[in-house]
C-alpha cells in the first residue's frame, strides 16, 4: 500500500498536471510588477521558440527568490532586443557581468550567475547533442537518466536543479520520458522540512545528511518515480508548512501529518 503522500501527489501532480499553471507565481505590488511577471511567465514558458530561456532560468534558479531566478531569461531579453542562441553566443561573459551586475542586480550573485549564463549559451551552441538547440536535451522520450545527467553537465547545475528541471518539463510542459526512476527529489529547505514533520525523515542538524535522508526516503516511498512528490512538498512547505508559525488547521496533509510537528510547536512556546 502507497503512503498517503505518494497517494495525494499521483492525483495532483501527475503528467501535464501543471501545462496552464504559471512558473513564477509570487505576488506582485503594482500593476507593472504584475504585467512584467506575466510576460516573464510567458517567455519562459515558450520552449518551442525558446527552449535554452528554460534550460537557463533552471541554471539561475538558486541562492535566490524563484520568481527573480526564472525572470533572467526575459530581463535578457529585454536589454538585449533578441534571445536567438546565435545572437546571445556572440555576447561576451563580461558584458552579460555588467547587465548582471547593474544598478538593480538580476541576482544574489551577479558575478557567478553571470558567467554560468554565458558558459550554458556556449555549451548550448557547441555541444554536438544539441548544437544550438537546447531541446535536444528531452527530446524523443529519453531516459530520465540521460536528462537529468545532461543537466549535471551544465556549469552551475547541480544535483538539486537537474533533478528540479526535469519533473518541471514531466508536469508543465508534457513531455515523457522512457522512465521516470532516475527523477529524484529536489530536496530544499521546503521539501525536507516537510518530510521531517511527517515523520519520515529524522531532524538532523546537518542540512548535507538531510538531504541525503530526503532523497533516500522519497526513493523508497516511490521507487518508479521518487521526484513525484517534490512538488507537493514544495509548494505545502512555502505556503502551510512554515519554520516558524505553520498553518496546520488548512495544511492539506494534515489528515496523515504524524504528531511530529505537534512536538516542535511545544518547543518554540
Amino acid at each position: 500500500m502507497r503512503h498517503p503522500l505518494v497517494e495525494m501527489a499521483c492525483s495532483k501532480y501527475y503528467h501535464k498536471s501543471h501545462i496552464n499553471e504559471p512558473l513564477i507565481i509570487g505576488k506582485a505590488i503594482s500593476l507593472e510588477e504584475k504585467g512584467f511577471k506575466e510576460n516573464a511567465d510567458k517567455f519562459v514558458r515558450n520552449i518551442e521558440k525558446y527552449p535554452h530561456a528554460f534550460v537557463l532560468a533552471c541554471l539561475m534558479d538558486s541562492g535566490v527568490d524563484a520568481d527573480a531566478a526564472w525572470s533572467i531569461p526575459y530581463r535578457a531579453c529585454k536589454e538585449l532586443g533578441t534571445f536567438e542562441i546565435s545572437d546571445l553566443y556572440k555576447i561576451k561573459e563580461h558584458q552579460y557581468i555588467g547587465m548582471f551586475s547593474g544598478e538593480k542586480k538580476w541576482h544574489r550573485y551577479p558575478i557567478i550567475k553571470a558567467k554560468v549564463f554565458h558558459d550554458a549559451v556556449h555549451k548550448i551552441v557547441e555541444t554536438k547533442l544539441m548544437n544550438g538547440d537546447a531541446s535536444r536535451i528531452w527530446a524523443d522520450k529519453p531516459g530520465s537518466y540521460d536528462v537529468v545527467m545532461r543537466f549535471i553537465d551544465f556549469n552551475g547545475c547541480g544535483f538539486k536543479i537537474a533533478n528540479m528541471a526535469s519533473n518541471i518539463l514531466f508536469r508543465y510542459f508534457g513531455v515523457e520520458f522512457s522512465d521516470y526512476s532516475f527523477i529524484d527529489i529536489a530536496p530544499d529547505v521546503h521539501t525536507m522540512r516537510v518530510f521531517q514533520r511527517l515523520g519520515l525523515t529524522p531532524y538532523v542538524k546537518d542540512t548535507e545528511i538531510a538531504r541525503i535522508y530526503t532523497i533516500v526516503r522519497a526513493r523508497e516511498l516511490n521507487p518508479e518515480f521518487p521526484g513525484l512528490v517534490d512538488g507537493l512538498c514544495w509548494e505545502v512547505g512555502r505556503e502551510f508548512c512554515r519554520p516558524g508559525k505553520p498553518k496546520c488547521e488548512n495544511c492539506p496533509l494534515g489528515t496523515f501529518c504524524e504528531k511530529v510537528i505537534l512536538e516542535e510547536i511545544n518547543v518554540w512556546r
